[in-house]
């Protein structure tokens, strides 16, 4: 497969500046919903408009502005406001070229003029200069894998066919041949163009501040890992990541941390089989680093090579890994001299480490929380530590309050111990699920309280902004505690300072974990991203658009997790060749009592598909 180039581009950026906005977007939506010559037809040209423009014209993916190619008017602007379908370009629809149009006012209905075709080739620049359909199509399909065989003009068929381009239209509007200044050798390339590639000669769209509270914008791999291109735009608040065991969620977060960081959380990612002229690379964006523009590293000579020497994020980083340990990043408080390739900058804690304590780094949780709690005046942290374990806590099973301090056998120091309506449990008795949350709960509220310390040390103000990085959130949670696990973290940040801020990336494999997000779920600021493998083999990344599904059941069913009938492995099999059975034309009385047998073996007596299955099998004589 293979790519246009960023000269390629440019190229058609250039081509397409004279033309009006109209024939590159409204054209060709109008086009793609067939809508009548000579009369009208109920359609939502705004909604459809706003669709278009944000497949096409939304280039960079921390902004929610359109970019403009077509300038006939304000050449000097390179964004459009993301409200511009329902304004600006309305305007054009219903002014500059409404004698080309069928429209009847604030009603959605449209239509072509019987003299459509004429009318918009006046609107063409002087000397009716017809528009080229070749770059055009190069800026439609920026992103289009094509065929190794594919030509200039098989370019130009394919705009042709997808938007169904009459013959009248390309005789009186559009250019055919597939001229152009490039050399075919620099029209391809084998990977594809990167937005900040696209963007890099134009100015910063206007919600896109030169500085910002640290977050991730923008991660995108290529060659590298166990797909081909990664692109991973996070939200500023939620990101959920699921799929299947093996494809790279936990990869996915090592390079989320690294590009936070600037420090490999533990074995840099070597390519084992790097391809000639396939150089794999990384590429992120985060706010509040030095650049505004993303940064990009390089795997050559054997090494990853960095493009830029910016430090890691003026923000703090916790990464809870799956195996109870944990990465922490303070930019007020490191281990080591920072270098941009380096490790060592970053602080990494064994999940005993957290509990017992790591020489001149931390104190643990064992000997933190004793003494947090006898003198909370002293420590603040004590009463954050409270509030922030009981946001992630089922209400329904009353607040987790710490007792008094004892002693367990064999150990000689006082040990925290949790009160619970059966009783007080200490701390190392506690059950794995409670030990992750409390150990989580703690770290929260160490990270936020060294940082004060060290702040306060060096004179510099102290951090308002915080990404958390979970892998598999649901681990060791029982399901009443996975129901409230992200909701409670969502409120997690005001608790450590009411001006804090929080970016969340998730993995999670738990239809509980993604039932639980449906009452907080915002779009605006929460995205659900999914790893799966495709038809060919291929492990494939995207974003994915949040649903409400409701019960659990409807949450294992859906593509997430792709569990068609809840329940064992063997309840699945047998039901599916019962279902098979009936669609058969004739099916064999036998093969019925078998079937009833089996649903008998393997379903319990109220299972909903004894409703279904009963009259089947009793019109063979099956009881």
């Amino acid at each position: 497969m293979k790519y246009f180039t960023n000269t390629q581009i440019q190229e058609a950026l250039t081509v397409l500046r004279p033309y009006s906005v109209f024939f590159s977007t409204t054209f060709l939506v109008l086009k793609q919903a067939q809508v009548p010559v000579g009369s009208t037809t109920g359609f939502g040209l705004d909604a459809a408009t706003r669709e278009f423009l944000n497949q096409h014209f939304r280039v960079h993916p921390g902004s929610e502005h359109f970019l403009r190619v077509d300038r006939q008017t304000r050449r000097d602007q390179d964004w459009s406001s993301p409200k511009y379908a329902s304004t600006s370009l309305q305007s054009i629809n219903t002014q500059t070229f409404r004698e080309a149009l069928l429209h009847e006012r604030n009603r959605n209905s449209w239509g072509w003029h019987e003299d459509y075709v004429r009318r918009l080739a006046s609107k063409l620049p002087r000397n009716s200069q017809k528009l080229p359909l070749f770059h055009l199509a190069v800026w439609l399909y920026k992103y289009e894998p094509w065929d190794d065989d594919v030509v200039r003009v098989d370019v130009v068929d394919r705009i042709m066919d997808d938007y169904e381009i009459s013959t009248d239209e390309l005789s009186a509007l559009f250019e055919m041949s597939p001229y152009s200044q490039i050399p075919d050798q620099q029209v391809f390339q084998p990977q594809p163009v990167s937005w900040h590639q696209i963007l890099e000669s134009f100015s910063r769209p206007p919600d896109v501040p030169a500085e910002n509270s640290g977050v991730l914008r923008h991660l995108e791999t290529a060659f590298l890992g166990p797909t081909l291109r990664t692109v991973f735009a996070p939200a500023k608040r939620m990101n959920l990541i699921t799929g299947d065991n093996g494809l790279g969620k936990t990869f996915l977060l090592d390079l989320a941390w690294w590009a936070l960081t600037r420090d490999w959380v533990d074995l840099r990612p070597t390519p084992l089989d790097p391809t000639p002229g396939r150089t794999p690379s990384i590429q992120f964006l985060v706010e509040g680093g030095v650049s505004s523009r993303p940064v990009v590293a390089e795997y050559v000579g054997g090494d990853w090579q960095l493009a830029s020497d910016e430090s890691g994020l003026p923000c703090l980083v916790v990464y809870a890994r799956v195996d109870g340990s944990f990465a922490i990043w303070d930019p007020a408080n490191r281990t080591s001299p920072q270098s941009p390739l380096s490790r060592g900058s970053g602080i990494k804690f064994t999940r005993e480490e957290v509990w017992e304590g790591k020489q001149g780094q931390i104190e643990g949780l064992i000997r933190d929380l004793v003494r947090w709690q006898q003198r909370p005046d002293l420590y603040p942290g004590f009463e954050v530590f409270q509030a922030v374990l009981n946001q992630v806590y089922p209400p329904d099973l009353g607040p987790l309050a710490l007792a008094k301090p004892v002693r367990i056998p064999y150990d000689p120091r006082e040990i925290p111990t949790f009160k619970h309506p059966y009783g007080d449990v200490p701390i190392p008795f506690e059950s794995a699920g409670i030990r992750r949350i409390i150990t989580l709960a703690y770290l929260l509220v160490w990270v936020w309280e060294e940082h004060k310390v060290h702040a306060h040390h060096q004179g510099r103000p102290e951090e308002r902004q915080m990404v958390v990085l979970i892998d598999e959130a649901e681990a060791h949670l029982h399901p009443r505690w996975q129901r409230v696990f992200l909701p409670g973290l969502l409120g997690v940040a005001q608790k450590l300072h009411n001006e804090m801020s929080a970016q969340w990336i998730v993995s999670t494999h738990a239809p509980l974990v993604m039932a639980s997000t449906e009452g907080v779920w915002d779009p605006n600021v929460d995205r659900l991203f999914h790893i799966s493998i495709d038809p060919e083999g291929q492990v494939v990344f995207r974003q994915r658009e949040y649903e409400r599904r409701g019960p659990i059941d409807s949450w294992l069913s859906s593509d997430l997790f792709e569990i068609q009938h809840p329940g064992s492995s063997e309840r699945e099999r047998v039901i599916r060749e019962a279902i098979a059975l009936q669609m058969k034309d004739d099916p064999d009385e036998n093969a019925v009592l078998r079937a009833t047998n089996q649903l008998r073996q393997h379903l319990a007596p109220e299972d909903p598909f004894w409703t279904r299955w009963i009259f089947f099998a009793d019109s063979y004589g099956v009881v």
